[in-house]
């Protein structure tokens, strides 16, 4: 984890992080079994019945509870094996199991480890555990000040305040981290969160009346119904939770402050929506956007609607998207949407920008035109397409927006690619010899980066979550090479493109090396890398950043295959584990990372066309290319073969291909295919971020000796709680000496245990390189 985790309120935060936990790149590895959450003094135990609210994947080891998800390890072993019929997990989920008063190190010690554990201990090698960056649990006090992982909150570091944040968690886990943002807390702050929410308390005891009210004392419950009949003019005894949920849906007098709670994170409220749906009153004129069932009667006008658009014109259709805008956009303002409950009203968004931007077809007088105007402004056309389908997950509003799609964005699509067809008869796209490759070259300190199916539209979501790191980011594009397959494409935008060459066109479109004549195996392929002075780095490596190097990471394009239109819904991922892989190598030391790609892909959910092409005039058929048969004639076009021009390859015309039911496909021309980018990322911070590290960290006592490894001369150290924030300093900055050593003490004994950084400043004062640290030392 490497940023903040800014949830709705901070169990929010918290359900982000434990399932961030659980993300992983299925190129690399295998899913993970389990996230073990050790919690060695049990701080986070009093808001787990809360916690299981928003995770019906979590499981905690205790006393027999199925009810509750809780039972001893055997137990829990059972459920991760499906053994048992109870408890259901859900469908696709990663199942977190918390482990109150158990430490990391006591599952490490597989020896020594008490039995009642052992049925857990092989967990942490087939699954992850959610810890800090230097392996220690996650305490209460370490997540909510981490700026790393955490939720980055100012907080007094005083054993008075780390008491009362423990005392208050149940109320802090329910408090907007917005709320508590931008003050210094301290521990008079924790405390008043127990008299400063009542709306809170009332909705929690509507959410689940009967819980609330036995797990009350009589004087709080005395206390709340007091509140209640002063304060809302509402008695909890004798008006009860229905006249309550009519009188939070109408929102009238101090009921408005309630529902600005109940609205800023209905999830922590489960049972709310269901009594509002019981108590919407049946007067004329109330405010539509309190009851559920309003908002379910109106996305289902509106999947009626879309479903009617596959009839209508293309204009027809935009003009009837944006008259809908009208009508449904505002729901995207009411609290059903944060419980996911109006997808189509969040698909509609993107259709507008689709209705929109395909009102003209994408012109050029010439190919470079054409590149022009989709680099420009274009693309965005499909990145709507996509965004649309990834905002719904039932069938049925994924059958609504494909219906929407083949009437607005297929002939868009269809149009572009053929236009782009008939300008490339006259002027083809550039072959092996055609295009300069000084752009996906690198010198010492380079490493590129190879992500299959990296398309032009996703690359720029790509590019601004580097952006928005503070890294320097430098796009260009390319034409790949044809077709638009990785055994041709591939070897087009390597470093070692210049001892490849084309032979004969084959069945699989594969070059040879230039010097045997040999077909361009992976293992060959690595080989010419290696004799051209390049590492191959693997999955899980990050290699010697003092040299050049070739790294492959991303499936786009295996779960394009696999999952065709439902691709939509995991684009987003990729784009997170891609820059998950980028952001490490860059902390391994690589002074910039080239991004390059082997070619696009078409997307049309419903399918795309099939146009005809017999198999006996081929040697090999694809999706949207085919090596045709000795001398035989086709009528669909050809293009030249990337690796030899005098080899000529059959592709589909316009968006069509050669089978049907293709709703993903790629190896034909067009923009979306064949058009690529190239990314350049480095740091923005200069070479010295990337040429010094942090040796070493020990800690005598509460003095800390830091050991920097290619110190260069202005170099400094500090020791914050706050990577960035130079006042949240617990130390003196100390000028690194000639031999790389720096010595930073900590006059507050009280601050012993507590997270913090080690930063490395430059000589104008910037952080380049931090290495978290536990004042005092690991235990």
């Amino acid at each position: 984890m490497t940023a903040q985790h800014t949830g709705n309120t901070v169990i929010e935060a918290l359900a982000c992080s434990l399932e961030s936990a659980a993300k992983y790149n299925p190129n690399d590895v295998v899913h993970p079994y389990a996230v073990l959450w050790t919690d060695h003094d049990a701080q986070w135990q009093p808001i787990i019945s809360q916690l299981r609210r928003l995770m019906p994947q979590l499981l905690m080891i205790g006393e027999y509870e199925p009810d509750k998800r809780t039972g001893p390890a055997i137990w829990l072993r059972c459920v991760l094996d499906h053994a048992l019929e109870e408890p259901k997990l859900p469908d696709g989920s990663i199942p977190v199991i918390y482990l109150p008063g158990v430490s990391r190190q006591e599952l490490r010690a597989v020896q020594e480890c008490p039995d009642s554990l052992k049925p857990l201990v092989e967990l942490q090698y087939r699954g992850v555990c959610w810890t800090q960056k230097n392996g220690k649990d996650w305490t209460v006090e370490a997540f909510v000040v981490a700026e790393d992982g955490g939720i980055g909150l100012d907080v007094a570091r005083d054993a008075a305040t780390r008491r009362s944040m423990l005392g208050a968690l149940t109320e802090l886990a329910t408090t907007s981290v917005e709320r508590l943002r931008g003050k210094h807390l301290e521990a008079q702050d924790f405390d008043k969160l127990f008299s400063d929410d009542p709306a809170k308390d009332l909705l929690l005891w509507l959410s689940d009346p009967d819980t609330v009210k036995s797990g009350w004392n009589s004087g709080r419950w005395s206390a709340f119904k007091s509140r209640c009949k002063v304060d809302l003019k509402f008695d909890p005894d004798k008006d009860g939770e229905l006249v309550a949920a009519e009188l939070l849906g109408k929102r009238e007098g101090p009921w408005v402050l309630v529902w600005e709670r109940f609205s800023e994170s209905p999830a922590l409220y489960p049972g709310v929506p269901e009594l509002l749906s019981k108590a919407m009153p049946s007067e004329l004129f109330m405010e539509p956007s309190s009851w559920p069932q309003n908002n379910e009667k109106e996305e289902a006008a509106l999947r009626k609607a879309l479903m009617e658009l596959e009839e209508k014109t293309p204009s027809a259709a935009r003009d009837q998207i944006l008259a809908l805008e009208k009508a449904h956009g505002v729901r995207r303002g009411w609290v059903w949407e944060k419980l996911d409950q109006a997808p189509l009203a969040n698909a509609l968004a993107h259709l507008v920008i689709l209705a929109e931007r395909t009102t003209s077809k994408l012109g050029g007088a010439s190919v470079a035109d054409m590149a022009k105007l989709y680099v420009d402004a274009a693309w965005e056309v499909d990145t709507a397409a996509l965004s649309a389908m990834a905002a719904v997950k039932s069938t049925v509003d994924a059958q609504a927006l494909s219906k929407v799609l083949n009437a607005i964005y297929r002939p868009w699509l269809e149009s572009a690619a053929e236009h782009l067809q008939e300008l490339a008869e006259n002027e083809p796209l550039p072959g092996h010899d055609g295009q300069g490759m000084e752009d996906v070259l690198v010198e010492s300190g380079g490493l590129i980066l190879f992500a299959d199916g990296l398309r032009f539209d996703v690359s720029q979501r790509l590019a601004e979550r580097m952006r928005a790191k503070g890294w320097s980011v430098t796009m260009s594009t390319r034409w790949t090479g044809l077709p638009t397959v990785t055994a041709t494409a591939k070897p087009a935008v390597s470093p070692v493109a210049k001892d490849i060459k084309g032979l004969s066109l084959g069945e699989d479109f594969l070059p040879a090396t230039a010097d045997a004549e040999k077909p361009l195996t992976t293992d060959r392929f690595r080989k010419l890398l290696s004799a051209a002075g390049y590492q191959y780095v693997g999955a899980d490596e990050t290699g010697d950043p003092s040299g050049r190097a070739w790294t492959e990471n991303g499936e786009l394009d295996k779960l394009g295959h696999s999952l065709q239109g439902k691709l939509a819904g995991r684009v987003e991922d990729q784009v997170d584990l891609l820059l998950e892989r980028i952001e490490s190598l860059l902390n391994a030391g690589w002074r910039e990372i080239r991004v390059v790609t082997d070619h696009g892909w078409l997307w049309l959910p419903g399918g795309l066309p099939k146009v005809d092409l017999p198999k006996y005039l081929t040697a090999s058929r694809w999706a949207r290319c085919a090596a045709i048969k000795g001398g035989s004639k086709v009528e669909v076009p050809t293009v030249r073969w990337h690796w030899n021009a005098h080899e000529r390859v059959a592709v589909a015309p316009g968006i069509a291909c050669f089978g049907a039911g293709n709703e993903y496909a790629h190896g034909g021309l067009s923009l979306q295919e064949s058009l690529i980018p190239v990314i350049r990322v480095t740091t923005g911070d200069g070479a010295a971020k990337t040429a010094v590290k942090v040796a070493d960290v020990s800690w005598v006592g509460l003095r800390c000796r830091v050991q920097i490894e290619s110190a260069q001369s202005g170099l400094s150290v500090d020791l914050r709680t706050k990577i960035n924030d130079p006042s949240s300093s617990v130390s003196k900055v100390r000028s690194v000496d000639a031999k790389g050593a720096a010595s930073l003490l900590v006059a507050d004994d009280e601050l012993e245990g507590a997270p913090a950084a080690v930063v490395v400043l430059d000589a104008s004062g910037h952080v380049i390189v931090k290495q978290p640290t536990i004042i005092g030392g690991e235990d």
